[in-house]
């Protein structure tokens, strides 16, 4: 496969590009400066090894946010197969930073295709109730992926809150805009944290999840117990079923 990667500056960090297909299969590949055969300012070429992709309906470029990487804005993405010829284009003009207004080291973008169906982008809310114990607050990274009947989002850090105030704090419910192709009716959610901190254990009563901040229908994924090493679940990560 050969990937044209077009880019408004020349800084190339260390990404990963997701792909998936109708069968819900999913193929992956990571790239590096090392891996690049074709650089220049603007622009990267790479050819790259995989396994039958199948038909692709979206892709998931994300990043690592590594000391002193200042953002990285895709403009689109290119990939041919080299034996069939078979072309994807993304157009994507994005930023990849947490430093801009989306705060987003992830992004997904669906295919665009004739014969094919369009899927949407959402940003979905998800909201975190934390419940009314002693000690329920975190101060741990929480990561959470959603799961729907079109595949899931991957694990997303939920780093920006819309509600104000410290996050996952005791009675407190924080939401986060989680951006992906439209993943129809959800299933389940994976959560959990990295029990940084002291006393990192939380007690999470709910997750709730809308399309967008407008919608009516709302997924509620209830809880009631702690992601604690030492009470509850003895987890630090639990997967819920919606109601």
């Amino acid at each position: 496969i050969i990937l044209l990667i077009l880019a408004s500056n020349s800084t190339f960090p260390l990404f990963t590009v997701k792909f998936r297909n109708s069968t819900l299969g999913l193929g992956k590949i990571s790239l590096s400066e090392a891996t690049l055969t074709a650089p220049s300012s603007s622009w990267y070429l790479v050819q790259v090894e995989t396994g039958d992709l199948g038909d692709v309906y979206k892709i998931r470029v994300s990043c690592d946010d590594v000391a002193g990487f200042k953002g990285w804005h895709l403009r689109s993405f290119h990939l041919q197969e080299l034996h069939t010829k078979q072309e994807l284009n993304f157009e994507c003009n994005c930023w990849l930073t947490l430093k801009r207004e989306d705060k987003e080291l992830v992004k997904e973008f669906p295919v665009v295709t004739e014969d094919q169906e369009t899927l949407p982008v959402y940003k979905y809310v998800v909201s975190v109730h934390i419940g009314d114990r002693w000690g329920a607050e975190t101060f741990a990274n929480v990561y959470l992926t959603l799961y729907g009947k079109r595949g899931d989002t991957g694990v997303r850090k939920l780093h920006t809150s819309l509600t104000k105030g410290r996050k996952f704090q005791r009675n407190k419910v924080d939401s986060f805009l989680v951006e992906a192709v439209s993943l129809g009716h959800l299933q389940k959610v994976v959560i959990g944290h990295d029990g940084e901190g002291y006393g990192a254990g939380m007690y999470l009563k709910m997750v709730t999840v809308k399309e967008s901040q407008d919608s009516d229908k709302e997924w509620v994924f209830p809880l009631w117990n702690w992601l604690d090493t030492h009470l509850g679940l003895c987890e630090t990560v639990c997967e819920i079923a919606t109601v």
